[in-house]
């Protein structure tokens, strides 16, 4: 029986999935281990203030690929609140509804280098770092990122363990993007994808031309 006095360590994964691929699920459990944290929750966007003019799945569908990705592991979950919250999906508004719920529980945002590159045009970037640690996760074959962005927004006392918020991950070249170019031109995408993926993906013709 767990302790309830014990706070919660709780990792935000957030992004389009679509479609959630093998690297999504690495960098998630690297993280996990990394950070120590209890639980990492898969939060699908509605819609990306970044990615308007990307064409996408369903979140339906795509909140469906991510359950079956992260079936079978006890420490992922899913959670569907952007898209039931719908409209453009803002990190700092789903990070304060996730305060507001769990008063109790450690909130570590699971950010990679190039959105930090990006993080100046977020909505209210200081208000995120208040609301979560934000770890950035630093791929391998890339050059690091630069903590100083981060920095101007973290809370003082923070900026003495700056070298803490980096988290190294191993080198991985998979996107989504290239996932549904692959299928959409008809090549193999095995091993990019949990098998229950690329089943649902062909079976609901997904990503196809």
């Amino acid at each position: 029986m767990s302790d309830s006095s014990v706070r919660q360590r709780i990792g935000i994964l957030g992004g389009t999935f679509d479609p959630i691929h093998v690297g999504h699920l690495l960098l998630a459990e690297m993280a996990r281990e990394a950070l120590r944290l209890d639980e990492v929750r898969f939060i699908p966007a509605a819609t990306a203030p970044h990615k308007l003019d990307k064409r996408s799945a369903e979140g339906k569908q795509r909140l469906e690929l991510v359950r079956l990705a992260i079936g079978g592991n006890p420490y992922f979950t899913a959670d569907d609140r952007e898209l039931r919250r719908s409209g453009i999906s803002y990190t700092v508004d789903t990070l304060t509804e996730m305060q507001a719920e769990l008063p109790n529980a450690d909130l570590v945002f699971l950010m990679g280098g190039d959105s930090l590159a990006e993080l100046h045009t977020w909505r209210a970037p200081a208000r995120i770092c208040e609301l979560a640690f934000v770890a950035v996760l630093a791929r391998g074959g890339l050059p690091p990122p630069d903590l100083q962005l981060l920095k101007d927004y973290l809370p003082d006392e923070q900026h003495a363990e700056l070298a803490s918020h980096l988290v190294p991950m191993p080198q991985m070249d998979i996107s989504s993007s290239d996932i549904r170019a692959r299928i959409s031109a008809g090549r193999s995408v095995r091993y990019q994808l949990h098998p229950a993926v690329a089943a649902a993906i062909e079976a609901q013709v997904l990503y196809r031309a």
